[in-house]
């Protein structure tokens, strides 16, 4: 690795690692504190927990596998999905402020699809949208929340 980063001594190699480790851990950590459910719920955190370290490991590990467009799946790795496609019904998707623009517009072309499932006598179809409104008429405003506590400093 040293040779790779271009440094003169393993101790300047150490020293960037050991930065950037704990650069990556305070995003972490915030990234944590931000996630909402499809509830519209905090999802708890405390980074001070003896297993915040292993829930950082098999966080990162996890979104690699499987980021979505809108969020996160919290789903163990070793666990089947029941839920391909439908997310926002999914207990274990989980979301940050940084998708809100996504959910809002998701919101909104929602409410189009139920209007025209509705006008179309698709009950059943209007019914499952109505559900994933729902969820998002909680996230929303959740994250919205999240954003205020921030500031515009920090992308509220």
């Amino acid at each position: 690795m040293q040779k790779l980063l271009g440094h003169a001594s393993p101790n300047m190699t150490g020293h960037y690692a050991k930065v950037h480790d704990a650069t990556v851990r305070e995003a972490f950590d915030r990234y944590q504190s931000q996630r909402v459910d499809i509830a519209g719920e905090r999802v708890g955190y405390d980074p001070d927990s003896p297993t915040a370290s292993a829930e950082w490991v098999k966080q990162n590990l996890n979104r690699v596998r499987d980021s979505l467009p809108n969020g996160y799946c919290a789903r163990p790795a070793q666990q089947e999905c029941p839920h391909p496609s439908a997310c926002l019904t999914c207990p274990d998707f989980q979301t940050t402020p940084e998708f809100l623009e996504v959910h809002r517009r998701q919101a909104a072309t929602n409410r189009r699809l139920i209007a025209q499932a509705d006008a179309k006598g698709q009950f059943r179809l209007a019914e499952n949208l109505r559900h994933v409104q729902a969820n998002l008429e909680r996230i929303i405003p959740a994250l919205e929340a999240i954003g205020e506590e921030q500031g515009p400093e920090n992308g509220g």
